[in-house]
């Protein structure tokens, strides 16, 4: 008996290592792909070449080599055996279906060759044996084949059961790992951390999130994560109950399945693209029917969770709330034993080595306690100071302060602080502090002060002289100011002096002519000889005449007015006009051709029109000056490339020797000896520079001058405004 079953078992086991053997080389029936797949059209093209060799001998191809051999004409039970290779494959491929359709197509290949062309008896029966054989081989092959997949299958099936069985062993050693981990540690941070690692590993998950909600805030914290980006948890920091999902769950208390791409469509591209998620499980973290936060799962890609495993993250999540619980618990314990034994060596410890003064005292004013800092403020030492009353340090004024303060805070009205307080060392200097003063109760009865002061006196000293500097510097800045407007205005009666001469001679002149015409309408009214026509059109002349005067006294009163300096919108052109008519007469004396050649598509800065005035005036004065024999004088205006308005004064004169380029714009320096002052180009480049502009100067001795002065054209934020005598523009350049 134990023979025969040995030999069974070990016939079995044959059976079962030929079974594995077939299985793994045994392909996959293709029974319902049909026509659609490669070895449908393999077999077909089998069939056909088969087919053909068989029917060879009645075409015309018999009397041509090869097909003339033997192998061709004779051995056509050879032919009718190759068939079996097609069917066969086909029982391998195909199954059943397969065998039985290549048979039937192998009978009608072989039988009209035996009804109409075999010269053999029996031919018949010969080729219906032959099918018959094909049939039994190949179906024989398709049966068992079917019964090894079968076998195959069932025995992968077992294979699955078993390792989920094995899985769910795994996971029930897991819970025991996490249960006896989470119990032993009571630290929350160590739990959760363990936790988390833990369940990544049970559950075979990639993700792993966990909340702890905030009872004071209601917001869930994020305590631990794993498997995603930092990135990522920063979006759900500060979650408030009832807010996401997470807080969905906080709320209700139940587990929630999360399919991102049905639920969250928006989102979904965004986390398979950075995080790969596809979907999650979130679960809350209960003890006592109590929420203390939220764990979440996710794996990567897509992957439906089953029931088992929402159980099994429940069952979880349950015993790390259990152990957050006991973690808190013990913590809270543990701190207030810990602030019990420290709180009183901590302030003993911040109390002596406090860099500021603290010292306390009773209601009565009496000291009790005192730090070293309060021996180097006061000059007591701690000795003295605690045999001391508040009287000895403080002032009549300052106790009177000091009884206020104390009276507001033991009656609870709020104190501004910290506050100034003057005490008394103890060699009798006063030193300012800074003084914050606060209540000590104990069981809930008024008992002390206790003070904290800083020594302001050097801070407070250095305060008073920079406020007496800044005081100083404003006056000396008025001055400045003042000195500098009497200069342009001083500035302005020198140009009018250097002027006098040919203005006189302007102005003669028109009323010379004023008093010809005078003395002509006299003599002819005496004599009769006036008529109408005659008289209008000398009063014509005459007030011809006057008017230019009048237009020049204008225009010198307008230049030689005193007013405060203002930026508005000016025309440059037109401020060129007026300092030409105002020189007109001096270039005409000395025979100087004034030309001018301003652009029209100039837009009106921002200045001072006078300022501007006197600056164009002065240069075209020195200009003039230059050419005591005659010249020429070009005035020019344009737009540079940097977007700035251009106005050049070119003259033909001396020129400038290369030693005196460096000083022109030097106060007092001047080439004209007791003519100037040498204050003129110093004015004119100090109101350049207060406009933001900057002036350059060219010069070849013998040949001429070129003054070019360069203006913004968006100078506005100060318009209307006066003129800023600190600003500062570019310093002036000099080119010989």
């Amino acid at each position: 008996m134990t023979t025969k079953s040995t030999s069974r078992s070990a016939l079995r086991r044959w059976e079962e290592s030929i079974e594995g053997k077939v299985a793994k080389w045994l392909p996959q029936s293709r029974a319902t792909e049909g026509m659609r797949s490669p070895r449908f059209w393999i077999i077909t093209a089998l069939l056909a070449f088969l087919t053909f060799i068989y029917y060879v001998e009645q075409t015309p191809l018999v009397n041509t080599p090869p097909f003339n051999s033997s192998f061709f004409t004779t051995v056509h039970d050879l032919h009718r055996t190759l068939f079996l290779i097609p069917i066969i494959y086909a029982a391998s491929v195909f199954r059943v279906r397969g065998s039985l359709i290549t048979s039937l197509v192998f009978l009608c290949v072989i039988l009209p060759r035996a009804l109409l062309f075999s010269p053999y008896p029996e031919a018949i029966v010969r080729s219906l044996l032959f099918v018959a054989l094909a049939a039994f081989i190949s179906l024989f092959i398709a049966t068992q084949l079917n019964r090894i997949e079968e076998a195959r299958k069932v025995r992968s099936e077992l294979d699955i059961a078993s390792q989920v069985l094995s899985e769910y062993a795994q996971r029930l050693g897991a819970m025991i790992a996490i249960s006896s981990v989470t119990s032993q540690s009571l630290e929350i941070q160590h739990v959760l951390d363990t936790a988390a690692d833990k369940v990544r590993e049970v559950m075979d998950l990639e993700t792993v999130i966990i909340f702890l909600l905030n009872d004071e805030s209601q917001e869930l914290e994020l305590k631990t994560w794993r498997g995603v980006s930092e990135d990522f948890v920063n979006d759900f920091r500060g979650l408030k109950m009832g807010e996401g999902f997470h807080g969905q769950v906080a709320q209700t208390g139940e587990p929630l399945l999360i399919d991102y791409a049905s639920q969250v469509p928006w989102l979904t591209r965004e986390l398979e693209k950075r995080e790969g998620i596809g979907g999650g499980l979130i679960v809350p973290l209960k003890a006592k029917g109590k929420v203390l936060g939220t764990i979440s799962v996710a794996p990567r890609g897509s992957r439906q969770f089953v029931d088992e495993e929402v159980k099994l993250l429940t069952t979880v999540a349950g015993q790390i709330a259990i152990a957050i619980e006991s973690a808190r618990l013990y913590e809270e314990a543990r701190l207030a034993a810990q602030q019990a034994l420290a709180s009183e060596r901590r302030y003993r410890e911040i109390f002596e080595g406090a860099n500021d003064a603290i010292w306390i005292h009773d209601l009565d004013g009496n000291i009790i306690a005192a730090n070293k800092a309060s021996e180097k403020l006061t000059g007591h030492s701690l000795e003295d100071l605690l045999r001391m009353n508040m009287t000895n340090l403080l002032s009549a004024g300052s106790l009177d302060l000091a009884e206020q303060i104390g009276h507001k805070l033991l009656h609870g009205e709020t104190v501004e602080q910290p506050y100034e307080q003057r005490l008394i060392r103890k060699d009798g200097t006063e030193r300012i502090l800074k003084l914050t003063t606060s209540l000590i109760t104990e069981d809930d009865k008024s008992k002390s002060l206790q003070h904290i002061a800083r020594d302001v006196t050097a801070e407070k000293e250095m305060q008073d002289n920079l406020s007496a500097a800044y005081q100083k510097l404003s006056e000396y800045t008025e001055r400045l100011k003042e000195n500098q407007e009497q200069l342009i205005q001083a500035e302005k009666l020198t140009s009018l002096g250097q002027m006098a001469a040919s203005i006189a001679h302007e102005v003669n002149n028109p009323l010379s002519g004023v008093l010809v015409y005078t003395q002509l309408l006299a003599r002819r009214l005496r004599g009769d000889k006036l008529t109408k026509d005659v008289a209008l059109e000398n009063l014509a002349k005459m007030e011809a005449e006057l008017n230019r005067s009048t237009k020049l006294i204008r225009n010198l009163l307008d230049f030689a007015r005193q007013s405060p300096p203002t930026l508005w919108e000016v025309d440059v052109n037109e401020v060129i006009g007026r300092a030409s008519d105002l020189a007109a007469h001096s270039a005409e004396l000395q025979h100087i051709q004034v030309t001018q050649e301003l652009s029209t598509a100039i837009p009106k800065i921002v200045a001072d029109f006078d300022q501007l005035q006197q600056v164009c005036l002065n240069l075209i004065i020195n200009a003039i000056q230059a050419m005591p024999e005659g010249g020429k004088l070009t005035i020019r205006t344009s737009i540079d490339n940097n977007g700035q308005v251009k106005i050049e004064v070119q003259d033909t004169g001396c020129g400038i020797p290369p030693e005196n380029m460096s000083k022109l714009f030097t106060p007092f320096f001047s080439t004209k000896g007791k003519k100037g002052v040498g204050l003129g180009l110093a004015v004119a480049y100090g109101i350049v520079q207060r406009h933001h502009g900057r002036i350059e100067v060219q010069s070849k001795v013998g040949e001429g001058t070129t003054f070019t002065i360069y203006l913004p054209l968006n100078y506005e934020k100060d318009k209307g405004q006066p003129l800023d005598s600190g600003s500062e523009g570019e310093p002036a350049k000099t080119k010989i």
